[in-house]
């Protein structure tokens, strides 16, 4: 058994630009598809970074959880069903730690559904500041719900890798110059070289992977690759076309996001995958390869086992 997806939702631009309101909406719209109700959530992980006001307290985690409406008043239900809610922040490769989290939580019966959120804003709120050179991050959520599957569909086990030297990207508040300004500040720099060396460590984090699950050498890797589609973080427009083409793989491998004004960031790998099931892309492909990149410079990857059919009703 492994941890398979159940549903996914994108929360597209509204306007209001909040980070909690497009996680809320792309949790809701998940487990509507999936035909449930907010009260079959067993645990929300919220993987945003960037948040509404620079809000760090009460978690953000809680704060989507009220907004979705997960059993907050579980004493006065027939089963007191409780739901639990946490924030888990590592930016591009979050969602693969709480695919991890998740895994552990669903083979331990401790939840039978988790509902992983993610979303970036730009603190103001103010979408005219996303997508732009001082914040390079779309301004947008997105939700997966995960369930224990029953055969060998789903995720297998997620690999870390890390680069040494420099953080590549750093977004911070800096407090001294923002002044009464600081709850709708933030400052992004990146490297000159960060891309770069992103695009060293997805390779690198490809190799180590496909190494250790199935004994391949990197002179192999186009041929042990062959029907996967790649699912990767959007540093940058093209970053997944070049991605393909260090592996040697075929120009149609690897997923773009489409629609956003910036990288979707801690949303980037849900992106990615509905983007390509509504597409149609799934099909004549035996396995999704999830890989993030992120600040760090930190990797986390998976390899996620398809059995073909497409999302449907949940368990």
């Amino acid at each position: 058994m492994a941890t398979v997806i159940a549903s996914t939702a994108l929360s597209p631009a509204d306007g209001s630009g909040s980070a909690i309101g497009y996680a809320a909406s792309a949790g809701t719209a998940c487990l509507r598809q999936a035909g449930l109700t907010p009260s079959d959530a067993d645990v929300l992980i919220n993987v945003g970074v960037y948040r509404d006001s620079n809000v760090s307290e009460p978690s953000v985690a809680a704060l989507i959880q009220k907004r979705i409406g997960i059993n907050l008043d579980y004493l006065h239900t027939a089963d007191r069903h409780a739901a639990f809610s946490f924030d888990l922040m590592n930016g591009a490769c979050g969602i693969l730690n709480a695919v991890q989290a998740a895994g552990a939580l669903l083979a331990t019966g401790s939840a039978r559904r988790v509902l992983v959120v993610s979303a970036d804003t730009h603190p103001s709120m103010d979408p005219a500041k996303a997508g732009t050179a001082e914040f390079p991050y779309a301004s947008t959520g997105a939700a997966m719900l995960l369930e224990r599957g029953e055969d060998a569909r789903g995720f297998g086990r997620v690999h870390h890798r890390s680069s040494s030297g420099t953080h590549g990207i750093n977004g911070y508040l800096p407090l001294r110059d923002a002044g009464s300004e600081g709850r709708n500040t933030i400052t992004v720099d990146r490297e000159d070289r960060a891309l770069g060396r992103m695009l060293e460590l997805a390779v690198d984090s490809v190799n180590g992977l496909l190494a250790a699950e199935y004994g391949v050498d990197p002179a192999e890797v186009p041929a042990a690759l062959e029907k996967t589609l790649l699912v990767t973080s959007q540093p940058s427009p093209d970053f997944a076309s070049h991605l393909s083409r260090r592996l040697g793989l075929a120009s149609d491998a690897a997923v773009t996001v489409e629609g956003l004004e910036g990288d979707p960031h801690t949303s980037a790998l849900t992106y990615g995958y509905r983007q390509a099931l509504e597409a149609g892309r799934l099909a004549g492909h035996d396995r999704i390869l999830f890989l993030a990149v992120g600040a760090g410079l930190t990797s986390a990857a998976s390899i996620y086992r398809l059995d073909g059919a497409p999302e449907g009703a949940a368990h």
